[in-house]
């Protein structure tokens, strides 16, 4: 890889590092205002997307180890989204364990407002959170990973285009994973057109 072309990526990632860290600041100064915490959480996957699209290509074209810039970022990322998480939905959060993380809620029908919204309703029914699947690339499995990924995550209306690929790639994994990780992502020119 050349040298002007690893700059750039350098570039983008710390860009992406620097939005991140932004977002940790707002979140620890914030008033609570539940609408700027919605805007900002909505940013958190473009981020991600950046950084990982710079880092995979680092990664993938250079021959110096960054795997400690993404252990660093993936770290600080979780964080900030829990913490988004806790904010945004603190009675959804509240008894949650560690094993929970990385699942999905199932929503309710018809509920998707903002917390303190029909939260009598909410209260009463606590639905099982459901497990993503994965996917290896093994064509045994394929069905029902595509069906139970399709039914949670693509037919969802409340998780935009970035983040339906976000939940796919971290779904994947081994060569099924390998196959999409350098696909250029952005909102406007995702592959999965039909969502």
């Amino acid at each position: 890889m050349d040298s002007a072309h690893r700059k750039k990526l350098v570039r983008q990632r710390t860009a992406a590092k620097s939005s991140l860290t932004r977002l940790q600041n707002f979140i620890e100064v914030s008033e609570g205002k539940l609408h700027d915490l919605q805007v900002r959480y909505e940013e958190l996957p473009n981020i991600f997307c950046k950084f990982e699209t710079a880092q995979n290509e680092l990664e993938i074209t250079d021959e110096s180890d960054y795997s400690l810039d993404r252990e660093s970022f993936e770290q600080q990322y979780f964080q900030v989204k829990a913490k988004f998480m806790e904010l945004l939905h603190p009675a959804d959060t509240q008894g949650r364990s560690a094993d929970n993380q990385g699942q999905v809620d199932n929503v309710e029908a018809g509920n998707n407002q903002l917390p303190g919204a029909n939260q009598a309703r909410h209260l009463q029914v606590k639905l099982p959170t459901i497990q993503l699947p994965s996917y290896d690339g093994t064509i045994t499995t394929w069905l029902h990973f595509r069906d139970t990924f399709d039914s949670l995550i693509i037919q969802n209306k409340m998780l935009l285009n970035v983040q339906k690929f976000q939940y796919l790639l971290f779904s994947l994994k081994g060569e099924a994973r390998q196959l999409i990780a350098n696909l250029q992502i952005s909102h406007d020119n995702l592959w999965l057109h039909g969502i």
